[in-house]
């Protein structure tokens, strides 16, 4: 089996780690906006709309200052984790499409078997001609 039957299972594997990143991220984000008194809905919602690193980058900046809730912080931690994680599994995922494309033995190959002469120097075997 080659890589063209793994590559789909990576993509999926990294669409359900991206969801669980979005999903802690977002009930940390939720949680601490709350505790904070800031709109704690609409940071949740940039959250699950936009891109994930952005939006967290943008809150950690903009974000009240305040006690950080320690109950909390484990959500933190591992929605960075996993969106770290599902990181790394996209960018092997693409360099095996790379490498899987680049060396698959496809179109670049598909002309060996094919005796085209390209010099235009065609030899006829005159004994053997037949008129239609």
């Amino acid at each position: 089996m080659g890589i063209a039957v793994f590559f789909p299972i990576f993509l999926i594997f990294a669409m359900f780690l991206g969801l669980a990143a979005k999903v802690l991220l977002a009930i940390w984000i939720y949680k601490d906006a709350e505790q904070r008194g800031m709109n704690a809905i609409l940071w949740c919602l940039l959250m699950i709309f936009i891109n994930v690193i952005i939006i967290l980058v943008i809150y950690l900046i903009v974000r009240t200052k305040g006690e950080v809730m320690r109950k909390n912080l484990g959500l933190l931690i591992s929605g960075i984790g996993v969106a770290v994680v599902n990181t790394f599994i996209i960018i092997i995922a693409c360099i095996f499409l790379l490498f899987f494309v680049a060396n698959d033995g496809g179109m670049h190959n598909m002309m060996n078997d094919y005796n085209y002469d390209y010099d235009n120097e065609y030899q006829y075997d005159m004994d053997n001609w037949e008129e239609f």
